[in-house]
Order: C-alpha cells, then sequence, then structure tokens
C-alpha cells in the first residue's frame, strides 16, 4: 500500500511566506494557497487534507497578492525609468562629453544603468519564488541609486538654474519620489539581514556615495566656475599716407586677436573702434572714423598661442585743416572654451540684418537704441549630455548694434526667454562667463599724437 507524503506549511514569516516541507525536505516558500497547491503538484502530491499546518489553518496567508504584486510592479517601473535615464546620459557623455571627467561621470551612469537593471531582475524573484538569497539587498541597491539619480539631476537643476523641459522635471520629480518610498519599504523588511557584514557594507555605501556626489559636484559645478579663457586684443597704428593733392590721409592699422591661454577658443563676435579725440572739445571726447568686425564670420576657433591678424585702413578728409589731438584705436571681443560648449557650424552664416528680423516678427528685439543692428545666433550644446538636461535648452545671441558708437553684445538664454538687455551691468554675461568660461577682450586703448601722424605722412608725400 502507498505510503502518504508527510507535508508541512510552517507559520508565517515577517513578509507573509509560508516555508512547504514534503517528507522531511524544504520545497521552498509560498504566499498563497493557489502557490501551495502548486508545489504539491510538482511534488506528486495531491492537494486535499492530511496537511500539518502550523501557526495558521489553511486560510491564513498575511500577504496580500495584489498588494504585493503592485509594489513590486511599481518598484520596477521606477527601476527601469532610472535604468533608461542613466543609460541615455552614460551613452552620450562615456564617448562625447567634452572633458575626460564628463566621459568619466558618462561611464558612471552607464554602471548605474546595469545595477538598476539587476535590480529590475531581482524584483521578480524577490516578489514571488524567494530563490535567490540576495534579492533584497539588491532591490536595495537598485533604490538607492534611484533616489541618487533623482536628487542628483533636481539638485544640478536648481544650483546651475536650469530650466529643463517639464517631462524631465516630472520624471526626476517621480524618480526622487519612488526612491524614497521604495527604501521606505525595503527598510521596513530589513532586507539586509541576509548579508554577513551589513554595517560594513552600509559604511562603503555611504563613503561611495559621498565620493561620487563631491566629483560629480567638482566637476559638473566648481570647475566650469574657475578657470577663464586667456584672449588678448591688441592693436598698431602704421606710418600713415598722403594722396597726391593731399585732401585725404590715410591710416593703416593693424588689429589682433590672440589665444594665449592654455584651452582652445572660439570667437563668438568682435569689434575695433578708429576714432580722433577733438583737440577742441573740452570734455575730450573722441569722433568716430571707422568701426568694423575683427573676426569674421564669427565662431572662428583659436588654438593656445595661434592669433589673428587684420590690417584695415581709415581715412581722414582734408588733414591739413581738421583739429584733431590724437588717433585712437581700440579690439574687443567675446570668446568661450572649446570645451565648456559646442554651437553649430553654420553660427557664421546666421547673420541677419534689422530688416530680414522685422519681417520675421522681431523688431522689437533687442530693446535697445540701436539705428540698425545685425544679428548672429545658434543652437548651443554644453559639455555634457548631464548639463545639458539639467540646465535646458539654451542658445547664443551676438548683436552687433550700430549706434553712436557701436558695440557688440552677447546673450546667452533659452528659446524664447524676453529680457531686456543692461550694458552697464551685464548680470546675464557674467552668469555665461561661470557656465561657459566666457571671456570678455578688451584691449588697450592705442593712441598715437595726430601731429605727429600728419607730419609722417607730409614727409612721405610723393612729388
Amino acid at each position: 500500500m502507498d505510503t502518504k507524503p508527510d507535508v508541512a506549511v510552517g507559520p508565517p514569516d515577517g513578509d507573509g511566506l509560508r516555508k512547504v516541507v514534503i517528507d522531511g525536505k524544504s520545497r521552498g516558500k509560498v504566499w498563497s494557497r493557489h502557490e501551495l497547491w502548486k508545489v504539491l503538484r510538482r511534488a506528486g502530491v495531491t492537494p486535499g487534507d492530511g496537511i500539518d499546518w502550523q501557526g495558521g489553518g489553511s486560510s491564513v496567508w498575511p500577504a496580500h497578492t495584489w498588494g504585493r504584486r503592485v509594489t513590486g510592479a511599481v518598484m520596477a517601473l521606477g527601476f527601469l525609468a532610472t535604468a533608461g535615464m542613466c543609460a541615455w546620459i552614460g551613452m552620450k557623455d562615456s564617448f562625447d562629453a567634452l572633458t575626460f571627467a564628463g566621459r568619466v561621470t558618462g561611464f558612471l551612469f552607464l554602471f548605474m544603468a546595469v545595477v538598476e537593471l539587476i535590480a529590475f531582475a531581482a524584483g521578480f524573484d524577490y516578489w514571488r519564488k524567494r530563490k535567490v538569497p540576495y534579492a533584497g539587498p539588491a532591490l536595495l541597491l537598485g533604490a538607492l541609486v534611484e533616489f541618487f539619480v533623482g536628487s542628483v539631476l533636481i539638485a544640478m537643476t536648481i544650483a546651475n538654474e536650469g530650466r529643463p523641459s517639464v517631462p524631465c522635471v516630472l520624471l526626476w520629480s517621480g524618480l526622487l519620489v519612488c526612491g524614497c518610498w521604495s527604501l521606505w519599504v525595503l527598510c521596513r523588511r530589513k532586507v539586509w539581514t541576509v548579508l554577513r557584514n551589513p554595517g560594513r557594507i552600509a559604511i562603503g555605501a555611504v563613503v561611495s556615495t559621498v565620493l561620487v556626489t563631491t566629483n560629480l559636484a567638482y566637476t559638473q559645478i566648481y570647475l566650469p566656475s574657475m578657470s577663464r579663457p586667456l584672449v588678448q586684443g591688441t592693436a598698431e597704428i602704421g606710418t600713415p599716407s598722403l594722396n597726391r593733392s593731399g585732401t585725404k590721409m590715410y591710416i593703416r592699422v593693424r588689429l589682433h586677436i590672440r589665444n594665449s591661454g592654455e584651452v582652445p577658443v572660439h570667437i563668438l563676435g568682435s569689434i575695433y573702434w578708429i576714432h580722433v579725440r577733438l583737440a577742441s572739445d573740452p570734455k575730450d571726447k573722441y569722433k568716430l572714423l571707422k568701426p568694423g568686425e575683427l573676426v569674421n564670420p564669427p565662431g572662428r576657433a583659436l588654438s593656445p598661442g595661434e592669433e589673428i591678424s587684420e590690417d584695415v585702413v581709415a581715412e581722414i578728409e582734408d588733414p591739413e585743416k581738421v583739429d584733431y589731438e590724437a588717433v585712437a584705436v581700440q579690439v574687443e571681443a567675446y570668446a568661450f572654451r572649446q570645451d565648456r560648449m559646442t554651437i553649430d557650424a553654420a553660427f557664421g552664416k546666421s547673420g541677419k540684418w534689422r530688416g530680414q528680423l522685422e519681417e520675421e516678427g522681431k523688431e522689437n528685439d533687442p530693446p535697445s537704441p540701436a539705428k540698425d543692428y545685425f544679428r548672429y545666433q545658434s543652437d548651443i550644446s554644453q559639455s555634457s549630455e548631464l548639463l545639458n538636461l539639467t540646465r535646458g535648452r539654451e542658445r547664443v545671441t551676438v548683436w552687433w548694434l550700430y549706434r553712436r558708437r557701436p558695440v557688440v553684445y552677447v546673450d546667452v538664454a533659452s528659446p524664447g526667454e524676453k529680457k531686456e538687455f543692461n550694458y552697464n551691468v551685464p548680470k546675464e554675461q557674467v552668469q555665461a562667463a561661470d557656465r561657459y568660461g566666457l571671456a570678455f577682450v578688451r584691449g588697450s586703448l592705442i593712441q598715437t599724437p595726430y601731429a605727429e601722424l600728419l607730419r609722417e605722412a607730409q614727409a612721405q608725400r610723393p612729388n
């Protein structure tokens, strides 16, 4: 006669699981009566009477199936979203970031994406069969990474005064909330108890998190606000000359922009002025002879030690009749570091005059008393995808404003943002200098006495 197997179902543990023992051999743990019947059938045992119920009868199943499934599904969704965000940042920054630190950060995000995928896979075991002993700690690590990624992205957005897209902000906020909730759920279940030295592992995790956070803050916030590019603008007034009739004097001026620093830069905009100082004016005012753009088209790269030079000629009518005291030349330019951002290759060809902008409905931009203006504009890309996401879309605009004294103004802002220009205290330009290493280059004012130039020209006047 066949002997009926001995079946014992243990009391519920802290998670609501009940251990199944058949003929003295453990067959795993089950969440519900339905799972118990499946275990018995696989063991060749017919479900029925004769089961030794320990710590509660067949109706005692404290683990709520639907609640457990919903909890596991929400955690899995959070892990997948975090993995997707980390993979997006990691794939772009690990190969395309402009700095070595940015690429290292990219590989770190790829590593965190792998951790989240492991946590996602561990969730299927932890919330169902519990066959893998370290599934719980894997979930805890995934929740820590999820909380870390969400908090870092939001903190960087606040620190950089960024304007990321609304979906990104909602996603990061969701990661932060979901990470906090997952940590709360897993800590209540004390999933770390299966580890041999949970205290040491926790200390190691805290130290690693502090080091990673410090590295991100140092490379993404501190370093961009420190060093500045070293670009110098100079001018030389050459030997003047007269035409045969002596009614015009030509003054040759050589202009220079040199990268004297150690990092390559792009010249966003440049301007020079050649003017004369009026001897009869008690306020020491100047009369403009000739303005111009030194680097044309703008956006040209300038490597360390490289120099851009140009010769221009200014003309003075009736040089022997005017009452001038000196001829003066000055150069100004804006440059940014190539390791901080990139601009579209078509930036130099994007120039439009006021008439073209008015046809596009942009006649009130910029709000300035300029009689006419010329505009260059381009979208920019940050030094890393991490910064692109947390700062949001931005573009650079270079205005060449024709006023009584023409000026160049550089503006970095989000597309569609409207603001008034402040030429005296350009707050936006200070912020751009912190973010992108934007340098305002103002060369020394070079002056030569007009009488000296006139004598030189007369000495070389052709007979």
